[in-house]
């Protein structure tokens, strides 16, 4: 009891620390640790941001989180800071690490200049002038996460710092700045600096984590939802044939928005576990039922930052200068429109480089601005109304909450999909399309009668007092680690055995969170996905913790060191002559742009029969040695244990990573049939249906020619007539994916059978669980368009450790594999082996 009563006199001090004793100070900190050990377990289990390396900086504030409670008050905003640096050198390695230390701790030093505010603001100016420069002449690793901790926050410091008679603490400065989770999440909250400062331990400690941790389960839910709806309701662009589909795509795309939501939630609730009592960033912004409602409800930081650092100064500077108070609402909050769409664009330059200013943007936020600013003047002006029924309220309120996420609905649509107005209008000419729209008017009146029913109830239960008091600590902790532990067992990979295969095979899908695997970024992506795909490059030390992430970043560097953009006919291409290393294995590309022998010649050797592989990166030999890739294997073997000696065969390597159906007929056309082989061997995997629709719309859109007839008589069927945006072109295409690779594999068989080349389509799926799927897809296609078709499925006879990385580049093992299996083929199948030609 002594020590008890010597810890609570220690702990009753102002400033939020609980007069508690140790017994339950103990109880609830491991309550809360307990808690945060299932948050964790959830997040590895389900792959919860794990692009952002989430986990590890999981774990890292967690044990962070256990010595700060337990520290002295006065101890612990300094360990908050050394915290944050520790972890921006913890995750982005020294180097990057430091860059971003170095550069932040000038930016910050020149705050603290003993020189006036002028002279301050023109330093820091010029500062981030040259850092501007910086960033567009030296693309690091390291800018992103940079810009994310200054690019705003800079703004907001020297705006509550000015008239403040001493400086803020060092500690507290490096803790605004380099704010811990900031590491992971580049899109982050506006965080403002005052609220920051004022609201550290404002009320009871216990009562801060456990809402920081009712706010990351918060933001989990949200993320998970936005990962279901992204992956099973949003359609396809080429699905957007129809109202309902149309609609569906709108309100869907709206509702991604859930990741942004997600990640500030996370992001505050992980702020509150070193008692950081910020505000929500977020209160159900669905259900905004106004302009004017919407922009209070949704990004409430940002809202707060605009109005303090904008509309406040230009309102004030009006009615000193005799405007009355609506014109100065209405220039006031057009304004912040203007600055909130420029703004937008700095964010997006320092997260991935780029500052685009597009009329689409411009339109979109004027308007949307306009809207906001008649309506904050309509509302400054609303006199005092009569009373209504309860009944007319709630039907007031319910429609116009329908209407409002009808109309931000279509917002979001037209500036994640420019040209979707053109594509609206599109479908409305179509036959059916009003039986389509009174679906969709049926649906919204649903919701209206939903929302009216529900908003009676809940004023029903106001006026008999029956609203819900917040829970208490104990309760609050209760139904969180219930809900946590239920989505772990439901989740876990033991618990397959207690569902059938098919709902297995989904949540297994579901918990490998496909939206964010590279096949993710071929969808059509919002501005926020497209922020949030700028990359952290992982330090050593995080490396250990996500090695496979860190391992496909590896790849993707290694393949742009060996090749070279070209035009949009064909995308990329290997760099001539180049020998280097990738992996660990030697990597030459010969003179030609092949990985193949520099003994090559353009001229067929007489008594030669040549074998043209074209194919992806597999093709090409990703991983392995030159001696290992299964081309120059598979050669070694037919001119060792083929029966005819009177020839010998040339097996050419034309694979390239980074292709798909669309460029290698580009490759065919161009460089293939220059070589005059024999026979072409096309070899396809699962994802033979990648970018058959934005090639060929990316060449109409650039008024450019289609490489064959086949192509264009697919684009005349599908209604795409000159001047059409580059999103409705694609539209159009994507409906027609299937005809659009029986046109490419048309157009490679009449170029073989045009120069008397044996067509050969060869099916080599690596592991999935989808390949039975595509096969009985794509077999089909190939042998009416002319191939002659060979199904090596089960070229890798279920062998364990083929394939080291899950980029599914098979090692040398794996390439022996092919080549015994292309040795089956041509033994079972001997015409794909013809003749040499005189």
């Amino acid at each position: 009891m002594v020590q008890d009563n010597a810890v609570t006199s220690q702990s009753s001090a102002p400033g939020g620390l609980s007069s508690i004793s140790v017994s339950e100070r103990i109880a609830k900190f491991l309550i809360l640790l307990f808690e945060l050990l299932l948050v964790a377990a959830v997040v590895s289990l389900l792959n919860i941001e794990g692009h952002r390396h989430f986990f590890p900086v999981l774990c890292f504030i967690i044990f962070g989180f256990a010595i700060h409670a337990w520290l002295p008050m006065r101890h612990r905003i300094a360990f908050f800071a050394l915290l944050s640096i520790t972890c921006v050198l913890f995750v982005l390695g020294v180097s990057n690490g430091l860059w971003v230390l170095c550069v932040g701790g000038a930016l910050i030093g020149i705050c603290y200049l003993p020189i006036g505010f002028g002279l301050r603001l023109g330093l820091l100016a010029a500062t981030g002038t040259a850092l501007v420069f910086a960033r567009v002449q030296f693309p690091l690793p390291f800018w992103p996460v940079l810009g994310s901790m200054f690019m705003f926050r800079l703004i907001i410091y020297v705006y509550d710092t000015r008239h403040e008679t001493t400086k803020p603490t060092l500690a507290s400065s490096i803790s605004y700045f380099f704010l811990l989770p900031n590491v992971c999440f580049p899109l982050f909250p506006v965080v403002d600096y005052r609220t920051f400062r004022d609201t550290w331990y404002d009320e009871d400690e216990w009562e801060i984590y456990q809402r920081g941790v009712s706010w990351i389960v918060r933001g989990l839910v949200h993320l998970l939802l936005y990962r279901y709806i992204k992956l099973n309701l949003v359609p396809n662009a080429y699905e957007l044939v129809d109202v309902p589909h149309i609609a569906l795509f709108m309100s869907t795309n709206y509702a991604l928005y859930l990741q942004v939501s997600g990640q500030f939630h996370l992001v505050t609730g992980l702020l509150h576990l070193f008692g950081f009592n910020l505000p929500r960033t977020h209160h159900w912004f669905f259900l905004a039922s106004s302009f004017s409602d919407i922009w209070r409800r949704i990004n409430i930081y940002w809202k707060d930052f605009m109005a303090k650092i904008f509309f406040f100064p230009i309102f004030f500077a009006l009615r000193r200068h005799g405007s009355s108070v609506g014109p100065a609402i209405v220039l006031g909050v057009l304004g912040v429109f203007v600055c909130t769409w420029l703004l937008h664009s700095w964010q997006t330059f320092w997260l991935l480089g780029k500052f685009p200013v597009t009329a689409n943007d411009a339109f979109l936020w004027l308007g949307v601005g306009t809207c906001v600013a008649v309506n904050a003047a309509f509302d400054s002006r609303r006199s005092v109304q009569r009373r209504r029924s309860e009944w007319w309220v709630a039907l007031s309120v319910s429609m116009r909450t329908v209407v409002m996420f009808a109309l931000v609905s279509l917002f979001w649509a037209c500036w994640t999909k420019p040209g979707f107005l053109v594509s609206i209008w599109g479908v409305m000419d179509r036959p059916g399309a009003g039986h389509g729209l009174f679906v969709v008017l049926a649906w919204m009146l649903a919701a209206v009668a939903i929302g009216m029913i529900l908003k009676l109830f809940l004023d029903w239960q106001a006026s008999r007092e029956r609203k819900p008091s917040d829970e208490d600590f104990l309760s609050s902790a209760k139904l969180h680690m219930a809900g946590l532990g239920v989505v772990i067992v439901f989740m876990s990979p033991w618990s397959s055995s207690l569902f059938d295969s098919d709902i297995a095979q989904k949540i297994a899908d579901f918990r490998a969170d496909p939206t964010a695997a590279e096949d993710a970024e071929k969808r059509l992506q919002s501005y926020y996905e497209d922020l949030n795909m700028a990359a952290i490059q992982a330090g050593p030390l995080l490396i250990s913790f996500s090695p496979e992430a860190e391992t496909r970043r590896a790849q993707a560097y290694g393949f742009y060191k060996v090749s070279r953009t070209t035009d949009l006919y064909q995308g990329v291409e290997l760099i001539p002559n180049v020998k280097t290393e990738l992996d660990g294995s030697p990597f030459s590309v010969n003179q030609f742009g092949m990985r193949d022998r520099t003994t090559l010649t353009l001229d067929k050797p007489p008594a030669t029969i040549r074998i043209a592989l074209v194919g992806s990166s597999i093709v090409m030999g990703y991983g392995v040695s030159d001696e290992a890739v299964f081309s120059r294997v598979f050669e070694t073997r037919l001119n060792s244990e083929h029966s005819d000696r009177t020839h010998r065969f040339e097996v050419l390597n034309f694979g390239v990573g980074k292709q798909w159906a669309p460029h290698r007929l580009i490759r065919i056309q161009r460089k293939v049939v220059k070589f005059k082989p024999d026979v072409l061997y096309y070899f396809v995997h699962q994802d033979e249906f990648q970018e058959l629709a934005s090639h060929p719309a990316q060449l109409i859109a650039q008024e450019l020619e289609l490489p064959s007839q086949h192509l264009k008589d697919i684009a005349n069927k599908s209604d795409i007539t000159r001047g059409m945006a580059p999103g409705a072109i694609l539209s159009r295409l994507q409906r027609y994916e299937t005809e659009l690779l029986g046109a490419v594999y048309e157009t490679i068989v009449d170029e073989c059978r045009g120069r008397k080349i044996v067509p050969v389509w060869i099916y080599l799926p690596v592991p999935s669980a989808e390949l039975d799927i595509a096969k009985a897809k794509l077999i089909p296609i190939a042998v009416n368009a002319g191939f002659l078709v060979c199904d090596l499925t089960d070229w890798a006879k279920e062998r364990q450790g083929l394939f080291p990385t899950a980029e599914h580049h098979p090692n040398a093992e794996g390439h022996q594999l092919i080549a015994d299996a292309l040795m089956r083929m041509v033994q079972t199948t001997p015409e794909v082996l013809p003749s040499a030609k005189p």
